[in-house]
């Protein structure tokens, strides 16, 4: 698998913890609560799947090597990706805080969870759509077929640190969510 196919893999992944999001945030507006465990395992699939795993590898070994390629490290694309980044592990940082306060009684911590998922909900779609649409075509222009294939064998490498289980374990999670959260209101799909 290519660099930019593993990259796409790992999207499709956390499309599916967004659809998890969103039931979760009409289950909010609507009254209703939400598990806190589910929304720890949220948090934690955000910042290490999506942020150590996925981001690390953007901003760490492709965007480095775009820029010696001539990309500037400013504007778009890889100033505006890295800000949503940025913006990603603040929405985390807000919502594990979030679910602090509510596990502690804070009921008002209730409404800071709802807004925190619907910037989750907001952001990840359409940054996503700029990786896979605007990014990676551009990633495969700019970069001659020998730094393709060191940027396959960088996030190989990559991978390796984080240990064989560390996507099977994401996944798992997203599959458990998507059990009590998706399935249960689309009524068995």
């Amino acid at each position: 698998m290519s660099a930019i196919e593993m990259l796409e893999e790992e999207h499709k992944v956390i499309l599916r913890m967004v659809k998890i999001l969103t039931v979760m945030h009409e289950r909010l507006e609507s009254g209703g609560d939400v598990d806190t465990a589910a929304l720890t395992e949220v948090v934690d699939f955000f910042r290490a799947f999506a942020d150590k795993g996925h981001h690390a590898k953007e901003e760490d070994v492709l965007f480095p090597m775009l820029e010696r390629n001539g990309v500037r490290s400013q504007g778009c694309p890889i100033g505006t990706l890295t800000g949503e980044h940025k913006q990603g592990r603040a929405l985390m940082t807000a919502l594990n805080y979030a679910i602090g306060k509510y596990t502690n009684g804070d009921s008002t911590a209730k409404d800071t969870i709802s807004a925190t998922i619907k910037g989750a909900i907001d952001l990840y779609p359409d940054h996503i759509w700029r990786e896979d649409y605007l990014l990676f075509p551009m990633t495969e222009k700019v970069l001659p077929k020998p730094e393709l294939q060191a940027l396959t064998r960088n996030f190989n490498e990559v991978e390796t640190k984080f240990g064989s289980d560390f996507h099977k374990k994401y996944e798992q999670i997203v599959e458990r969510l998507e059990k009590s959260f998706v399935t249960n209101k689309e009524g068995g799909v």
